[in-house]
């Protein structure tokens, strides 16, 4: 139980930078899409109505890769949550065993 418990927390520590990753890649992408942005408004509006769909498309990314900015964020909160969580256990399994150890 203590090597599960142990393994579980190293696990989850290992998945923080997973999701640290991913808002540093949607960060970039959201940059990316407002200097696009940026450029598709200075361009001339003479074009058939490509420019009006380009920048409605790039608004909808960026709701996209907000939408997905606050679930990266909202799934790093939890799993330290419960690495933290699992920490604590693992430390009084820790303890419990070094009790018994002690008692022989």
């Amino acid at each position: 139980m203590k090597t599960a418990l142990t393994l579980a927390a190293g696990l989850l520590l290992l998945a923080a930078p997973v999701f640290a990753a991913a808002i540093d890649d949607l960060q970039k992408a959201k940059e990316a899409l407002q200097t696009a942005r940026a450029s598709l408004r200075e361009a001339p509006s003479e074009l058939e109505g490509h420019r009006k769909k380009a920048l409605d498309n790039v608004d909808q990314a960026l709701q996209h890769v907000n939408a997905a900015l606050q679930v990266a964020h909202k799934n790093e909160h939890k799993d330290d949550k419960k690495a933290n969580q699992l920490e604590k256990k693992a430390d009084q399994l820790n303890k419990k065993a070094d009790q018994l150890r002690n008692e022989d």
